[in-house]
C-alpha cells in the first residue's frame, strides 16, 4: 500500500525530528501505532511502500513462528550453536557472543543465532515455510490506494541450502519495509493487523487487514525473544530507560551482487502494552551498527514528547 505522509496535530514533533535524523541517508523508516495503524511519521515513503529488499533476520520471527506452530520445535528444545551453520558455511558466521549453553527458541531470537535457525530450517517443509511468510503478508498479492502493485516476493526453495537462506531472509525472500513492519504488528497486537492511514483530526477507524492466529505459548516465546534481543541480545542500541522495547536487527546481502549490506531495525515498545511500532532500512549498513541506534533515537524522542505532554 501508499504511505501517505501523515499530517499530525501541531507541536508533534516526531515526523520532523524523524526526517532530520535520516537527512542524507538512503533507505525508509515507518512509525505507526500497531493498534490502529495510524501513522506516526514516515520518512521516503515510496521506498517503505513500493521496494523491496532481503529482510534479512527480521525473518527469522517467521521461521520461529513456523517451527513453533507446525510442532517442529518446542520452547524448551535445545541447539547448541557451532558458530558456521554446515548448510550455509563461513558467510553465514554467527556473530554474537560464545554461547555457554545450547539456545532454545526465544534465546536463539535474542541472539540471533544463524546456526539454530540454519539448522531449525531442516526441520520444516518448504511449502510450510512458505505458507507462514504468506501467513505474515510477505509475498501476498494485493495493491495500494493508487492501485499500484505492492512488490516484494517469496520463493522458498526444496533443497537445504536454498530452504535456509530463505529461512534467513536472504536470497529469494525479498519484502518492502512496510511489509516487515506490519508482519512485526502481528505480535506487538497478538494477531490483528491494522492498514496503514494517515493521522487525521478526526481520527479515523481503524481497518482491519489481516488476524494472525497463534497458539499462546508461540506468542510468549517470540515475545521474549524479541524483547530478550533489546535487553541483551543484538539490539540493545534501540534500548530506552524505563520502557521495555521488542525489537529486531537484521543485515542482508544486497541483492545486485555488490557485496554491500541493507540495515533493518523492526520492534515496538512499551513491550507488555505497544502504542509504537516502527522499523528503520537502510540501504547500506549493519542493523546492530547503524539500525539499531537510529530506531533507539527515534523511541527515545516518542517517549520523551510523551512525557513532557500535559
Amino acid at each position: 500500500m501508499l504511505l501517505l505522509v501523515p499530517s499530525l496535530p501541531a507541536g508533534e514533533s516526531l515526523p520532523a525530528f524523524t526526517n532530520e535524523l535520516m537527512h542524507r541517508r538512503h533507505g525508509a523508516v515507518i512509525v505507526s501505532n500497531p493498534q490502529t495503524g495510524q501513522l506516526l511519521a514516515v520518512w521516503n515513503p515510496c521506498t517503505a511502500s513500493r521496494q523491496a529488499f532481503p529482510p534479512g533476520s527480521t525473518a527469522k520471527l517467521v521461521e520461529c513462528v513456523a517451527a513453533l506452530e507446525e510442532g517442529s520445535i518446542s520452547p524448551s528444545d535445545p541447539i547448541a550453536c557451532r558458530r558456521v551453520p554446515e548448510l550455509l558455511g563461513e558467510a553465514y558466521h554467527c556473530s554474537h557472543p560464545e554461547a555457554q549453553e545450547p539456545f532454545t527458541p526465544a534465546s536463539a531470537l535474542a541472539n540471533s543465532c544463524n546456526y539454530f535457525f540454519a539448522e531449525l530450517s531442516v526441520r520444516l517443509s518448504s511449502v510450510a515455510l512458505a505458507h507462514w511468510y504468506a501467513v505474515f503478508g510477505f509475498g501476498s498479492p494485493g495493491s495500494d490506494p493508487e492501485g499500484e502493485a505492492i512488490t516484494g516476493h517469496v520463493r522458498v526453495a526444496t533443497d537445504p541450502v536454498g530452504k535456509a537462506r530463505a529461512a534467513l531472509g536472504e536470497g529469494t525472500v525479498t519484502a518492502t519495509p512496510a511489509q516487515v513492519l506490519l508482519a512485526y504488528s502481528a505480535i506487538a497486537t497478538r494477531g490483528k493487523v491494522f492498514r496503514f492511514q494517515p493521522s487525521t483530526p478526526w481520527r479515523n477507524s481503524p481497518s482491519l487487514l489481516r488476524t494472525v492466529r497463534l497458539q499462546q505459548r508461540t506468542l510468549k516465546v517470540v515475545a521474549a525473544g524479541l524483547e530478550g534481543c533489546v535487553q541483551s541480545g543484538t539490539c540493545r542500541a534501540a534500548a530506552v530507560p524505563g520502557v521495555r522495547v521488542a525489537g529486531k536487527t537484521g543485515t542482508a546481502m544486497a541483492s545486485n551482487g555488490s557485496g554491500a549490506t541493507h540495515a533493518w531495525f523492526v520492534g515496538y515498545a512499551p513491550a507488555e502494552s505497544p502504542e509504537i511500532a516502527l522499523v528503520v532500512f537502510l540501504e547500506r549498513g549493519t542493523g546492530i551498527r547503524d539500525a539499531a541506534p537510529l530506531a533507539g533515537q527515534i523511541l527515545k524522542c516518542y517517549f520523551d514528547r510523551k512525557i513532557r505532554r500535559p
